[in-house]
């Protein structure tokens, strides 16, 4: 499907998404868009012989043996091997990202994932026996994990390339078809995508649909068998109202504010490294535009300026004066940019390193804010109510640890949770006493690379999960199937009566034997065993 509407002048996002809560909004906002008019024609058109063709697709079976989805995923790893040049390309133009960051998160992860569910493919197919249980003998049971139909994935921009054909390998592990909408905010990797896609995959059978806000709208109006978001909380509500109308289940993957923290007890050493970890995943890795970057800082008073000292420290190393911004990634947009601008000057606090102030190096025309942390800022603020999604991290001071846990458990669930504490005990006591997404011990970022964890929020921050057999699951529904011989037949039928009442009280409710006749019958297998060992003797 070919073809990328654009949003009709003097209308806000949230105007045209409340507007394009029905098709007959979407009208409106297409009668406001007369110039665009042709496209849009054509973009629907394209949009029912995609579908038409999924859903026939999928009717025939194809997709459902390991033939086809072993052949599918190949060609998603050679896709991501001959083509990680232009993918560089692509997220060079879109958020101006360092080679190194391209490779690593985008091309690389998706490489790994792709390989393991090749490794693993056939047993995770398998059928899973499971007990039957003795009233319902002779028979046996099973679960088949089998493809939910046509999913539809909806990409996020932040890691364009990822976010967007990482659930699709899942989906398409699965035995499904896919239709995947990746984020107009990354044009270029969107184009890239279809064009990639096209070219690679099984054209009948997986899609790539662009357009904006209304195009995603139609998209949500259409009765899908598992839809999947990456994105934010606002849009979460609107994909999951749109999917309730057709009873159609979902995966959300949002994000929050992910806090980290950082205890007392750490030497000098690992303070460094620390500080390393935590200043790389939240300012530097995408310009922090991660959903589970380090949002604040909760450390313990006796160590709050050996911290913010490290941190600043840890910051000066990786971006040294006289560096270009050209070295590092950029906001993704102006309104983006203008929106973290707003969430500094609001913040209050003291500013340790970067700020959007004069001499600051902050250039809206360029889309770049350097790395800024600030401490003790104002927690009625702004930026420690909304997710920060920048290169902005905040350092509060608390008390113990336990006032730490009430900090955080105070809040909404956190797509990521980080601890730094020499002391595994403390930071089981952090483990035990939070909720969360996922938690990472001494580090950040890290748990999403372990294929055999699973990814996914909790609450506000998500529901569902996936990577590795968590997205293969995530894309398959759990039949159960049970088979039971035609003899012998017990006598369950009407009409009912009293003998019939009474056999299924003792066998549903008990006791099937008396207590009389168990004891009689333990008694003589304690004196038959008795009496085999004295005659081995």
């Amino acid at each position: 499907a070919e073809g990328i509407g654009k949003r009709p002048k003097g209308f806000s996002l949230t105007t045209i998404f409340a507007m394009t809560s029905t098709t007959a909004g979407l009208e409106k906002v297409r009668q406001q868009d007369a110039t665009n008019s042709n496209v849009e024609k054509e973009w629907m058109q394209a949009l029912d012989e995609t579908e038409a063709t999924l859903r026939e697709t999928f009717a025939s079976g194809r997709t459902k043996s390991l033939e086809w989805r072993v052949s599918q995923l190949k060609a998603l790893e050679e896709m991501f091997l001959k083509e990680q040049d232009k993918i560089a390309d692509a997220l060079k133009a879109d958020l101006n990202r360092p080679l190194y960051e391209s490779i690593v998160a985008d091309v690389g992860a998706s490489v790994a994932e792709v390989r393991f569910c090749l490794s693993n493919l056939t047993a995770w197919m398998e059928s899973e026996s499971v007990t039957t249980p003795m009233l319902m003998q002779m028979g046996s049971s099973r679960i088949d994990r089998v493809p939910k139909g046509v999913v539809f994935v909806m990409g996020a921009w932040n890691f364009p390339v990822n976010l967007s054909i990482g659930p699709c390998i899942g989906a398409i592990a699965a035995g499904n078809c896919v239709v995947l909408k990746p984020s107009e905010v990354a044009p270029a990797c969107a184009k890239l995508m279809q064009e990639m896609c096209s070219q690679y995959l099984d054209r009948s059978a997986f899609r790539v649909v662009l357009g904006n806000v209304p195009h995603a709208t139609e998209l949500l109006n259409r009765r899908w068998d598992h839809i999947f978001y990456t994105g934010n909380a606002a849009t979460a509500r609107i994909v999951m109202t749109a999917a309730a109308k057709h009873l159609c289940p979902v995966t959300l993957e949002l994000g929050g504010k992910s806090p980290c923290i950082v205890d007392r007890g750490l030497s000098a050493s690992q303070l460094r490294t620390a500080a390393n970890r935590i200043v790389s995943t939240g300012l530097f890795v995408n310009a922090g535009q991660i959903c589970v970057s380090p949002d604040y800082v909760l450390v313990h008073q006796d160590a709050e300026k050996e911290v913010c000292e490290a941190l600043k420290e840890a910051v000066a190393r990786m971006y040294p004066k006289g560096s270009s911004p050209q070295a590092l990634s950029r906001i993704v947009n102006e309104r983006h940019f203008d929106r973290l601008k707003h969430l500094v000057e609001s913040a209050g606090g003291d500013v340790i390193c970067g700020g959007v102030g004069e001499g600051s190096g902050a250039d809206r025309s360029k889309c770049f804010l350097p790395p800024t942390i600030i401490s003790r800022p104002n927690l009625s603020s702004p930026a420690m109510a909304e997710e920060l999604f920048g290169p902005v991290m905040l350092v509060q001071p608390v008390e113990d640890l336990p006032q730490a846990i009430e900090f955080v458990n105070s809040r909404d669930t956190p797509l990521a949770l980080y601890v730094f504490s020499p002391d595994k005990a403390r930071a089981e006591t952090v483990v035990k006493g939070t909720n969360s997404g996922g938690v990472l011990v001494n580090d950040t970022l890290l748990h999403l690379a372990n294929p055999f964890l699973p990814f996914g929020g909790s609450g506000p921050s998500g529901m569902g999960s996936y990577h590795g057999k968590f997205g293969f699951d995530e894309f398959s529904h759990r039949r159960a199937v049970m088979s039971r011989s035609l003899f012998p037949d017990i006598d369950r039928y009407p009409p009912y009566d009293n003998a019939k009442l009474s056999l299924i009280k003792r066998v549903q409710l008990g006791p099937l034997v008396p207590p009389g006749v168990k004891m009689a019958g333990a008694a003589i297998a304690a004196a038959a065993g008795a009496a085999f060992f004295r005659s081995r003797l």
